[in-house]
């Protein structure tokens, strides 16, 4: 009996001591870990998941969890697509490794989210920029698209304080346009950063 007694405790003791080994090589990676290095490995693994994407690392500060870094990524996917989807993901890392959460989504599926909020909405960037202008069936990017094909089709969004369109000006504005390398033509339409009303669209020749 006292054989058992002592194997078990034995077993026991084993038991505590390959758990106090764990955490402390945990505690020992995490502290290894530098902030640059944090961003750096997150950046890389978002850039293995989304070869493509526009991946950008917005915020990296000391994470509620010891020796990790609460790190805030923007990722743009299909950039130049007239509808890309824009999400913000957070990681705690090494605490959690690369499992991230989704904080926001912005675009996605050619629905610009938080739009139908109550209040006024301030189009901040040039994603939500593009998506709010396909969403509005503006004739001369619709046109475009149908005589070049959607997935031909690259978007730009650009923004201005101030700026004069078909002869009339304009401020705190985005500047929506289609090109494609099937037409020698580009589209283009104005939109409000407020609230991302239509103001102005046009057509111009490439060579002009």
């Amino acid at each position: 009996m006292d054989l058992l007694v002592r194997a078990m405790l034995f077993a026991v003791i084993v038991i505590v001591v390959l758990f106090a080994v764990y955490y402390a090589l945990q505690s020992s990676v995490f502290q290894r870990v530098t902030q640059e290095q944090a961003a750096s490995l997150v950046t890389t693994d978002l850039q293995r998941l989304y070869p493509s994407a526009l991946i950008n690392i917005t915020n990296n500060t000391p994470s509620n969890y010891s020796g990790s870094w609460h790190i805030v990524a923007s990722v743009i996917l299909n950039a130049t697509s007239p509808c890309p989807s824009y999400f913000v993901y957070t990681f705690d890392y090494p605490q959690f490794g690369f499992v991230y959460r989704v904080d926001n989504t912005y675009t996605n599926n050619c629905v610009v989210y938080g739009f139908n909020s109550k209040g006024p909405f301030i189009v901040s960037s040039f994603p939500v920029a593009l998506t709010r202008a396909y969403a509005l069936n503006i004739p001369a990017l619709s046109n475009f698209i149908n005589a070049v094909g959607f997935s031909h089709v690259q978007a730009y969004a650009h923004f201005y304080n101030r700026t004069s369109v078909l002869g009339k000006n304009y401020t705190n504005v985005w500047l929506v346009s289609y090109s494609s390398t099937f037409s020698n033509n580009s589209a283009y339409a104005l939109i409000s950063q407020l609230n991302g009303t239509f103001l102005a669209s046009y057509n111009a020749s490439n060579g002009s």
